[in-house]
């Protein structure tokens, strides 16, 4: 049994923790937040968002991304693909189980030969390990929670330690997008807007600068732009907020 000393400096660092995520100012600081804690047992992305409906499009299924860190070719690959519902994760997730490891799934679910297919993909990103946390909000929608690595290695107190912080996480991020629809309304221009739909769409940065007949280093220019004028760090995030704010539709 730990001393009483040692535990009370464990309860203090958590509180300080989640007094850090309660203060971000953005989702993208909450993400930074979540992998300086989750590093100690191996993770180096997360993501997280609640379930979309199986017949969402593709743009709906970006909007509800509320943490992303993860990696954005894989994320371009994975809507464009149409891979969401058919991704072994996710499957566990909207069946409500307990918290799992990705290397866990064979242990208490099926895993048909697609998606074994997804799961090997997102290894080609580094993301060959990971730990999914499901939960609920209170209307009852599914919600997925993964931080993702190289190789993880939890403890049963990291495990236990991070559905915790993934709960409260969750809900701060789920309130600053709030505040952003409430905050002073972002201009996009058409071109700016266009480019957004593309992307909502699933189109890559390559396939953007097609449809612009422009060059990649000038579409990644729109989208950087773009993305500084939302006050995001990734176009999943941008896509999300544009949605939240309607800017697209």
């Amino acid at each position: 049994m730990e001393a009483p000393a040692l535990w009370r400096r464990h309860l203090d660092d958590t509180f300080e923790f989640l007094n850090q995520i309660r203060k971000s100012s953005s989702q993208q600081e909450i993400c930074q937040h979540l992998i300086s804690y989750a590093e100690r047992f191996g993770a180096r992305n997360v993501l997280a968002g609640p379930i979309p409906p199986p017949r969402a499009l593709r743009r709906e299924q970006i909007s509800h991304v509320l943490l992303d860190a993860w990696p954005q070719q894989w994320s371009e690959r994975y809507f464009s693909k149409g891979y969401l519902h058919r991704d072994p994760t996710i499957q566990l997730v909207k069946r409500g189980t307990t918290p799992f490891r990705w290397s866990e799934i064979d242990q208490v679910s099926r895993v048909c030969s697609f998606g074994r297919q997804i799961m090997a993909e997102a290894s080609e990103f580094n993301l060959r390990d990971g730990f999914t946390i499901p939960f609920a909000t209170l209307n009852g929608q599914p919600v997925g929670f993964s931080v993702a690595g190289e190789k993880l290695e939890p403890g049963p107190h990291d495990r236990l330690a991070f559905q915790f912080v993934a709960a409260c996480a969750f809900g701060c991020a789920a309130l600053l997008a709030d505040g952003k629809q409430a905050s002073k309304p972002v201009r996009l221009s058409p071109r700016q807007q266009d480019v957004l739909r593309w992307v909502a769409e699933g189109l890559t940065v390559e396939q953007v600068a097609d449809r612009l007949n422009v060059s990649r280093n000038t579409a990644d220019t729109h989208l950087r732009l773009m993305r500084q004028r939302l006050g995001v760090t990734s176009n999943v995030l941008a896509v999300t907020t544009a949605f939240r704010l309607g800017l697209i539709s």
